[in-house]
Order: structure tokens, then sequence, then C-alpha cells
């Protein structure tokens, strides 16, 4: 039996119950060391006979326990050069800065005022270390939007889906307790701040020792420039003044590994004819980034070929989302949303669908599109995503230039 096979027999093993101390007992007999491939490929193939993606999710610390401590990388690094996690400005480096800055931050501000909270009631401290912990959204979705597409490129689909399943879940978490720590009861607060603290903390743990592994095997030396060109989109947190790790570090990487990057991702300049009238790429480009709308296209093959790139936009995208499919592009929970609405577009029982979400103070109006053809043959969805609230409150008639 193929070494997937045994690891994909354990695990199915501690979902029909089997206790942690015999399966970790089990592994470190049978196996010892696995790579981060190994847990991939046993993943995916569960998923392939048919365990939903949320029971993995639903067992996830289970895994971590059992198997974090024994992932082992396949790549080593050049003889004479520091491991890249470990290369100051790099991706792999930042990233896990960010998880020490995170776990410094719970330990020295956040538990300090959950502290002061159980003992006094004192809920401002709190209140503003729920709100900068929500921040911790900014490295998930460096991960979800940069990490993840590569890793599904190399065939590594099912830990990314349960991943982005468990930072929603944190996510919500964080959200709630903001909600309630106004004015919530004091044990039901405490209690929720506490769980935030433990699913952060073994999301450390996993991103350190089982994400990390899988990506120092995987990713080539072009896709760590990729994700250092655009990590800046979507940003850092939690680094602070550590060393090797600011957002200039970062930028000091990626250029002393590729130079001027002006010229990466831009079309050449050429006409594009169309029955009513014609473009340059170089106009086209221009039109697009100008709309105040975000708009994204996903061709027939469900996969994403093109985003704007406007100055304002509502939702973060990175280019390494090109090609990637787009059930891939969404969290497991609104997946099915996705699939439906694209299955309707498919068969023409749906032309268009619309969704809306308040933020804050933003209305956010997000419009899909099915695209055909003069014949009516599908040729893909387009998203237009637009900030309406200023829209919202528009009254009478304005007829006259501004000032």
């Amino acid at each position: 039996m193929e070494k997937k096979d045994k690891l994909k027999q354990l695990i199915q093993s501690l979902h029909d119950g089997m206790g942690q101390n015999e399966a970790r007992a089990i592994f470190k007999r049978e196996f010892g060391q696995i790579s981060g491939d190994d847990l991939s490929q046993a993943e995916k193939q569960l998923v392939a006979e048919g365990m939903p993606i949320t029971e993995i999710q639903r067992l996830c610390d289970v895994h971590a326990s059992v198997f974090e401590d024994s992932i082992t990388f396949l790549k080593k690094p050049e003889k004479g050069s520091l491991p890249l996690d470990q290369t100051p400005g790099h991706p792999a480096f930042v990233f896990r800065k960010e998880n020490d800055g995170i776990e410094r931050f719970l330990a020295e501000t956040f538990l300090p005022a959950l502290n002061q909270f159980a003992e006094s009631g004192d809920r401002a401290a709190l209140t503003d270390a729920g709100q900068r912990l929500a921040k911790i959204s900014q490295h998930y979705k460096r991960k979800e939007n940069l990490f993840f597409p590569f890793l599904e490129r190399e065939g590594v689909t099912a830990p990314p889906k349960v991943m982005w399943g468990v930072d929603d879940e944190i996510r919500d978490t964080i959200r709630n307790l903001n909600g309630m720590v106004e004015d919530g009861g004091r044990e039901d607060i405490i209690a929720l701040a506490n769980q935030a603290v433990t699913d952060v903390r073994s999301m450390i743990s996993k991103e350190n020792n089982i994400l990390m592994p899988m990506m120092l095997d995987k990713f080539t030396n072009e896709d760590w420039q990729l994700i250092g060109r655009d990590s800046s989109e979507i940003g850092y947190v939690f680094t602070g003044d550590a060393e090797g790790a600011a957002p200039s570090d970062a930028v000091t990487w990626y250029q002393a590994q590729t130079g001027d990057d002006s010229n990466v991702n831009v079309a050449t300049d050429g006409e594009i004819k169309l029955p009513s009238g014609f473009f340059s790429t170089r106009e086209l480009e221009a039109v697009l980034n100008t709309l105040p709308s975000d708009v994204t296209f996903v061709g027939a093959d469900g996969k994403v070929h093109y985003f704007s790139e406007g100055k304002t936009r509502v939702f973060p995208r990175t280019r390494s989302i090109i090609g990637r499919d787009v059930e891939n592009c969404h969290p497991p929970k609104s997946l099915h949303v996705v699939e439906k609405l694209i299955e309707d577009f498919k068969s023409g029982k749906k032309e268009e669908e619309s969704f809306w979400i308040q933020k804050g103070g933003m209305f956010i109006l997000i419009r899909y599109y099915a695209v055909r053809d003069k014949e009516g043959t599908y040729l893909g969805v387009v998203e237009v995503t637009e900030e309406i609230s200023g829209l919202r409150s528009l009254e009478g008639s304005k007829t006259l230039l501004s000032e």
C-alpha cells in the first residue's frame, strides 16, 4: 500500500472517532515523518471520494496536532544560502514574522486587555484590542489570494480550501467578539475572546508547520517574485519594527531579485478593432481602469481571465489569480452560490444577478452578467463591483458643472 493510502486511512480513522493519542502513536510507528505533499495528496483523495471539505475543516485542529511537527521539506536550500523563510524581505520570511507579531500582540496587548476586562469590567482596552486583532484578515487575504493559487497549480487543492474555511471561522469569531464587547455579558465575552486566541494560535501553528513546508517545496523563485510584487496590493500587518520584515524590506528584496517591474504583465500596444469602433491596447487598459467599478471576467473555462486595476478597488485582486479556477477564488462557505450562479448562466436560466453588502459606511453593489456572443454562445461571466453609498444619497437634479 502506498504511503498516501496509509495516510488517508489514518485520517479517515480520525474522522471515524479514533483518539488523537492512538493516531499519533500509529503515525510515529508507520511514518515518522511526511512531506506536505503526502498530506495534501491524502486529503485530496478523501475529497475526491466524497468527504466534504467542511468535514476535514471540522477536524483541522486534530490533524494538526497529529501531523504538524512531522512535516519535512523536500527541497533543500542551496549550499551556503539561508532558507527562504529566514531570508530578510522574502515573502516567506515576512509571513513568518507576521505570525511572530500576531503572537506578540496576543501576549502583550490582547490578553492583558482581556484580563483587565475580566477583573474590572473595563471594556475600553478590549474594544481597541479586538478592533486591532481584526486586521489579521489582511494576513489571511495575502495567503488566500497569493499563496493558494500557486499551490492549486501544483495540484494542492484540499489544504487551501480547508484553511480558507478555518480563516473565515476565525474572522467570524473576531467579528462576533467585537460586536459583543460593547454591551454583551461578561462571561460570554470572555469565552469568545479566549476562543479567538485559541483559534488564532492554532492557525499560526498550521501556517508555520504545515503550509510553509508545502510552499517552500512547491514554489519556484519566479512564484515568490510574483508574490513579492503583488503583496503590497493587500498589505502587511503585525510586523511592527521586525528586522527584515517591514514593507520596505519586502520591496528591497523584490527589487534585488528583479529590478524594475514596470514591464511585467503589460500588454504590447496594438489596435483592437470592434464593430462600433477601435482602441489601442493602451487606451483600452486606461479606459477599463478609469471606470468607477472593479471589473473581473471569468471565461467559459471557469478561469479568471482579466480584472481591472483602478486606483480605488473595493476588494483586493492580485495578478496571481489570472488563470485560477474561479471556484478556488471563493471561501468554501460561499462556493455553492458561485457554482449555482455559473450553472444558471451557462444553462440560460439567468442573464444577471446582483448582491449588495453594507460594510461600515460603504454600500457595495456586486453585479454579475452572463457574457454571450451574437449566436448566444456562453463565453463567461463578468463581475462588476462598485461602492455606491454616494450614489444612493443623490437627490433632485444636477445640470451644471462643478466648480
